[in-house]
């Protein structure tokens, strides 16, 4: 994955291609007056139209706008996180006092609060203008970050997941933000970068962190003590670390983490005759769609290189009917395509079923070709299977 990251950073101006990228000025009518803000829409926004979209917002957006922009169309092209809106919010003249702090009271400013009540404006308007999917990201770097935080301290502001970049933490955040975190019932992201071993930091997302959210699964919080990097180019790993961490589950199905829930599987039954409690392959892949659907708010259908992956893990350990389960899910998912039925074929022939192999693979042959697999690669079955009866 970090050699992921490294080759990936190279892209981060070439992904932004022009078209992708729409810039805009914002009336407000929280700061009464206008603002420049930029848009990246996904590459098949206006093909995909019943799909939606996470959707990110980037503080600092003159200078952080570009890099994560360009790591969430690269992630996403390689089904690594679901494509996403991401909308930079420029503030180069004005950051100071939109991130200030009042330290006798240790909460937000005036202006600040303004800004805050501002990016939900931004926020409405990209729900109301464009197809956002409920999971919302926000990206800050150090006092952008810390800004950001405030939002957990507020019960009617819904912000799902966080990127913290060498987050410069005001007193009332330290003091609080681990135990607000703590008493969240929802799924929440909250990833931290730092360049070095901050004692602060790793005091409360390490120490305080990693024994109250023993028992809570909902809640996921990740520090990174980036200590190859400086305050300038910590960005430039954190992004992709932390979008990663973000959107794990919404990743690829891996054939070694397959095998690892499998062991951990057969560890739980050992000596025991196993029963139908055992969660299956597809039932892991069908939890795993849920998690998607349910956690980010994106609607898809099973992705026919997952199916490949389970039914090619399947077949290696000769569960032949579980093969045949496989098989018939991808046929549903993808009815024009002949890898279901094959799928089925090999289940069937995998039993010593020979003639309802034939029959599996015949249906195939009417079928469009699949991930790699020929119509002619389906009558040499077929002929194979035919010789041995």
């Amino acid at each position: 994955m970090k050699s992921l990251f490294l080759l990936a950073s190279l892209f981060f101006c070439v992904a932004l291609t022009s078209g992708q990228a729409m810039y805009r000025s914002f009336p407000s009518e929280i700061l009464g007056s206008e603002r420049n803000v930029k848009i990246l829409k996904p590459r098949n926004y206006s093909k995909n139209v019943e799909k939606t979209y996470p959707l990110i917002i980037v503080l600092d957006g003159d200078y952080l706008f570009e890099p994560v922009a360009g790591m969430v169309d690269y992630l996403s092209y390689w089904d690594q996180m679901p494509e996403a809106l991401v909308v930079g919010i420029n503030q180069r003249e004005s950051r100071w006092d939109e991130t200030a702090i009042d330290f006798n009271k240790g909460l937000p400013t005036e202006q600040a609060g303004k800004f805050m009540g501002f990016l939900m404006e931004i926020k409405a308007t990209m729900e109301e203008e464009f197809r956002t999917a409920p999971f919302t990201v926000i990206v800050g770097k150090d006092i952008t970050a810390n800004l950001a935080s405030y939002y957990l301290m507020r019960k009617d502001v819904k912000i799902d997941a966080f990127i913290q970049i060498e987050p410069q933490y005001s007193e009332l955040i330290q003091n609080n933000l681990v135990n607000k975190l703590g008493e969240l019932d929802q799924h929440q992201f909250f990833y931290v970068a730092t360049a070095k071993r901050d004692a602060i930091v790793k005091d409360m997302m390490d120490s305080q962190a990693d024994s109250l959210f023993q028992t809570n699964n909902k809640v996921h919080v990740k520090h990174d003590a980036l200590t190859d990097t400086n305050k300038y180019s910590v960005a430039g790993q954190a992004i992709p670390r932390g979008l990663d961490f973000i959107f794990k589950e919404y990743q690829l199905i891996d054939e070694d983490v397959l095998m690892k829930e499998d062991l951990a599987e057969e560890e739980k039954f050992k000596g025991k005759e196993k029963t139908k409690d055992m969660v299956s392959v597809i039932d892991r892949i069908q939890s795993k769609y849920d998690y998607i659907r349910e956690v980010y708010g994106v609607e898809m259908k099973l992705r026919l290189v997952d199916l490949v992956t389970i039914a090619d893990y399947v077949a290696a350990k000769e569960d032949w009917e579980q093969l045949i389960d496989i098989g018939d899910m991808a046929h549903k998912e993808y009815p024009d395509l002949l890898y279901g039925r094959y799928v089925e074929g090999l289940g069937y022939e995998g039993l010593g079923r020979n003639s309802r192999a034939v029959k599996a693979f015949n249906a195939a042959y009417a079928l469009e070709p699949a991930v790699g697999i020929t119509k002619d690669d389906v009558l040499d079955k077929v002929e194979l299977l035919q010789e041995k009866d």
